[in-house]
């Protein structure tokens, strides 16, 4: 081979060479879907708070502490904020709002960091509404996770009707197999609602009976209970021996010194459950943090004399109230009641016929001035501002006229604008159960048509008054009581903590600026100062703007296993 032959191949080979690279390795993948930065985390053990980066992939919280922004897709700065796990509201009326799939965002509680909600309690959910709710998680979704109680009063009802006796033994049993049915898809135990019909017509041994059904699952019963207005330790000392004969855990629902008659009783009630405790019971209570229960206009707690008139006129201020077409409206109804009960007075035998109706209902008649007495009562909205606040039977006094007259007369001059609560509360008392180690926080609040300020401000209230102005709780418990101790109570232990390998639930709030905004007289407005909120890693609220997202499931009570145990007290 000549030496130029040689030259030209060497080249050609040196060309070959430079031509020939070595292929480029892919990019790498970050280690992170989210990287939440600078944040103050109060992680809902009830430990102090401390500044960390929170890491999120595949919908869980993958690392907690000092990390690298180039490991994750996407990064969020919350220097000044708090990250919190989701809230837990565990005893909410936002179910409601599944009757359509159109109104079930749950946007009202994702704007206060709700991410996880407890259906059907008071006693008021059946086996058919479990199955619809379980199908709508899954299509076409809704806002926020949930668990549910199957009802003692839907299953009664579907049994027996609304009949005022004992069950036979045939309709016990087929009650207890409605509730097995329940456990097995999913459901947290029985609830019951005893101040309510059907259930006012239950016996203890009754309850016994179906409670006993949801102990092999370890489930939980949790009640209404039958007269707290009137019988307050009585009735929850019910619930606690309903639960203890049953040998489950017992959640009294909602808990309150209710009442004039009760005022002053919250040290009661607390020495009342820490008897239970010792005596080797597991129980939890979940206050909210108002001086008032339910709500609702003067004018719809009067029934009227026995005439056709007043009875069609109650039924569509019933219909409108339950959110049902009718063939009228509000202010034309109002009207018309108005006119109503200026003409009983007109007639003395119709007065009287209305106010026996209104005070003594027959059998099957459900009335809240029977059930929980105008010594409960406050007014809360009134054109006259001297009667806001006073509570129905002082007034009535100092106007020498009976309770009765004065419902009647605010009816006529305020029609629907008048709204007394149903159960005054002390504030002091609320209190000293709030503080409680075994109480956490819920709204008994609705989605839809709020007749109440807690369905839009709980959360928020806790963190911006009873912490940040009038530090009745650390920052610290008051998480606690909304995240950890609700995770612990429903036995989530992935949920309700921060930390490595739990969901992914995350609200992010300003502990400056959170408050709520509803009141009585405007009870829709929506809290403030709520962030972010996400649900299994994925944002339903950011920059305190809603994303449209569906991000919430059915979240099953150990998955329906018959093998579970009760709530241990010392974990709470």
């Amino acid at each position: 081979m000549t030496v130029i032959r040689r030259l030209l191949l060497c080249m050609a080979l040196l060309l070959l060479g430079a031509c020939r690279q070595e292929p480029t390795p892919p990019a790498a993948q970050p280690d992170f879907d989210l990287l939440i930065t600078n944040a103050t985390v109060v992680d809902g053990t009830g430990v102090g708070r401390y500044v960390a980066d929170v890491a999120i992939a595949d919908g869980r919280i993958a690392a907690v502490g000092t990390l690298a922004a180039e490991d994750a897709a996407e990064v969020v700065d919350a220097a000044g904020m708090v990250l919190a796990p989701g809230f837990i509201d565990v005893h909410s009326h936002a179910d409601r709002a599944l009757a359509s799939p159109k109104t079930a965002g749950m946007e009202r509680f994702l704007l206060q960091g709700v991410t996880t909600a407890v259906y059907g309690i008071d006693g008021f959910l059946s086996l058919t509404d479990l199955d619809r709710y379980i199908a709508m998680a899954e299509s076409p979704g809704m806002g926020m996770n949930f668990m549910a109680f199957v009802g003692h009063n839907s299953v009664r009802r579907e049994v027996m009707g609304d009949e005022d006796r004992a069950p036979t033994a045939a309709e016990l049993e087929r009650m207890k197999g409605i509730v097995g049915e329940a456990m097995e898809r999913g459901a947290l135990g029985l609830s019951s609602g005893l101040m309510y019909l059907p259930g006012r017509y239950a016996k203890t041994g009754e309850l016994v009976e179906l409670a006993g059904v949801v102990a092999p699952y370890g489930g939980i019963y949790d009640s209404h209970v039958r007269d707290p207005a009137n019988n307050l330790l009585a009735s929850h000392q019910e619930c606690l021996d309903i639960a203890y004969a049953a040998g489950v855990h017992a959640h009294p629902a909602h808990v309150k010194a209710v009442g004039a008659n009760n005022f002053g009783k919250g040290p009661d009630f607390v020495a009342l459950v820490e008897k239970a405790i010792d005596r080797g019971q597991s129980v939890t209570v979940d206050p909210y943090p108002y001086d008032g229960a339910a709500t609702r206009p003067v004018i719809a707690l009067l029934y009227p004399a026995d005439d056709d008139r007043g009875r069609e006129l109650m039924r569509q201020l019933s219909a409108l109230l339950a959110g049902e077409e009718t063939d009228t409206d509000i202010p034309t109804l109002t009207r018309d009641l108005q006119a109503y009960w200026q003409q009983i007075t007109e007639d003395a035998a119709r007065y009287e016929e209305a106010r026996r109706n209104s005070e003594e209902p027959g059998e099957g008649v459900f009335s809240w001035i029977d059930t929980v007495g105008y010594q409960s009562m406050r007014i809360v909205v009134s054109a006259r501002e001297e009667y806001e606040g006073r509570m129905v039977v002082d007034l009535a006094a100092d106007l020498d006229i009976s309770p009765f007259e004065l419902f009647r007369r605010l009816a006529v001059e305020e029609g629907s604008a008048a709204v007394v609560t149903l159960g005054a509360i002390r504030e002091e008392d609320l209190r000293v159960i709030l503080k409680q180690r075994w109480a956490m926080i819920a709204s008994d609040g609705e989605e839809l048509a709020p007749s109440h300020p807690r369905g839009r401000g709980t959360f928020a209230r806790v963190l911006g008054r009873y912490v940040r102005e009038w530090g009745v709780l650390t920052l610290e418990e008051a998480v606690h009581k909304m995240s950890g101790l609700p995770a612990s109570y429903l036995q989530l232990p992935d949920r309700g903590v921060i930390r490595e390998g739990a969901v992914a639930d995350i609200v992010v709030f300003d502990p400056e600026r959170i408050i709520d905004r509803a009141t009585w007289s405007e009870p829709a407005r929506h809290a403030e100062g709520v962030v972010h909120v996400l649900i299994g890693g994925e944002f339903v609220l950011r920059d305190e703007a809603l994303t449209g997202s569906r991000a919430g499931g059915y979240i099953p009570f150990r998955a329906g296993s018959p093998d579970g145990s009760s709530v241990d007290q010392a974990s709470i």
